[in-house]
């Protein structure tokens, strides 16, 4: 078996804590920024989730020069 069949995609919704670990946003922050309508997020009943795919363009589009 070789090493890229071991390879895993990238989990695409992500819980709050997987992204503060991941991109560094503390709990507070998101908080904030959910609060601010500033991030890209979903809601499904208490259960906060954020889309891999919505967050990294959020962050490219919100990228400073």
């Amino acid at each position: 078996m070789s090493s890229n069949e071991n390879k895993q995609a990238p989990k695409r919704w992500l819980t709050i804590e997987e992204v503060e670990n991941e991109y560094g946003f503390n709990r507070k922050t998101q908080e904030r920024f959910r609060h601010l309508k500033l991030i890209p997020f979903s809601k499904v009943g208490n259960k906060i989730r954020y889309d891999r795919l919505e967050l990294d363009k959020w962050l490219e589009d919100n990228k400073q020069a």
